[in-house]
Protein backbone atom coordinates (compact mmCIF):
# COMPACT_ATOMS: atom_id res chain seq x y z
CA UNK A 1 0.00 0.00 0.00
CA UNK A 2 1.29 3.40 -1.25
CA UNK A 3 1.17 6.39 0.58
CA UNK A 4 -1.04 8.92 -0.91
CA UNK A 5 -1.41 12.73 -0.28
CA UNK A 6 -3.75 11.80 2.93
CA UNK A 7 -1.30 12.66 5.94
CA UNK A 8 -2.24 10.02 8.46
CA UNK A 9 -6.10 10.58 7.60
CA UNK A 10 -7.90 7.16 8.65
CA UNK A 11 -12.00 6.61 7.59
CA UNK A 12 -13.86 4.33 8.98
CA UNK A 13 -17.61 3.42 7.10
CA UNK A 14 -20.79 4.16 9.30
CA UNK A 15 -23.69 3.13 9.38
CA UNK A 16 -26.88 6.52 10.31
CA UNK A 17 -30.56 5.60 9.56
CA UNK A 18 -32.28 8.27 7.70
CA UNK A 19 -35.95 9.04 7.18
CA UNK A 20 -36.75 9.18 3.73
CA UNK A 21 -39.71 11.31 2.55
CA UNK A 22 -42.03 8.65 2.47
CA UNK A 23 -41.54 7.87 6.64
CA UNK A 24 -39.77 4.63 5.51
CA UNK A 25 -36.16 4.73 7.37
CA UNK A 26 -33.25 3.31 5.43
CA UNK A 27 -29.59 2.94 6.66
CA UNK A 28 -26.76 5.50 4.77
CA UNK A 29 -23.44 4.77 4.63
CA UNK A 30 -21.09 7.37 5.86
CA UNK A 31 -17.16 7.83 6.51
CA UNK A 32 -16.16 9.60 9.08
CA UNK A 33 -12.30 10.53 10.52
CA UNK A 34 -11.75 8.28 13.04
CA UNK A 35 -12.04 10.29 16.35
CA UNK A 36 -14.62 12.94 14.95
CA UNK A 37 -18.26 12.60 15.83
CA UNK A 38 -20.40 11.50 13.67
CA UNK A 39 -22.87 14.21 11.62
CA UNK A 40 -25.31 12.95 9.29
CA UNK A 41 -25.54 15.85 7.62
CA UNK A 42 -22.13 17.68 7.57
CA UNK A 43 -21.68 20.76 5.48
CA UNK A 44 -18.43 22.66 5.61
CA UNK A 45 -17.96 26.03 6.71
Amino acid sequence: MTDTNMTETHLEMRWLPVTAPDGRTRMEAVWVEVGQPTAAHSHAA
